[in-house]
């Protein structure tokens, strides 16, 4: 029984700890505005992705095009969630890096590079659905 008491106490620590953190994280308003930005993006990545899913039949889908060989990788439609998703973890990560790093002296810095490169991968991804929109219905 003791034990339980122990899980106990380490858990409200725990919650303590990541209220505050939380609170400090997004006391920022460049956090605030980054998250919602990366949020917003993914989630038109989504949309999109689930209207290409449901444009499509159950033939295989290209899902890359190169410039130079042209169509370089063909899958089934269910592969196009890989963008969104790999957005989505991105987001999900970099949020739990700064919530560790909340009482880090730099941390700003690192909040900014961290919030940017989600801005930035989601960006690219969202660009990624609309360039297999184009390649298969264009």
């Amino acid at each position: 029984m003791p034990a339980t008491g122990k899980i106990s106490h380490n858990l409200a620590i725990f919650k303590d700890n990541f209220f505050t953190a939380w609170s400090e994280v997004f006391s920022w308003s460049f956090s605030r505005l980054y998250a919602i930005v990366a949020v917003v993006l993914n989630l038109l990545a989504w949309l999109g992705t689930v209207l290409i899913f449901r444009s499509l039949g159950n033939e295989l889908t290209v899902l890359h095009y190169n410039i130079d060989f042209g169509i370089d990788l063909v899958g089934h439609r269910g592969q196009l969630f890989f963008n969104p998703i790999l957005g989505l973890v991105l987001i999900l990560l970099n949020l739990i890096l700064i919530l560790l790093l909340a009482r880090h002296k730099d941390f700003k810095f690192i909040a900014y590079l961290l919030w940017a490169t989600a801005v930035l991968v989601n960006v690219f991804l969202l660009l990624a659905v609309l360039a297999v929109y184009l390649i298969n219905f264009r």
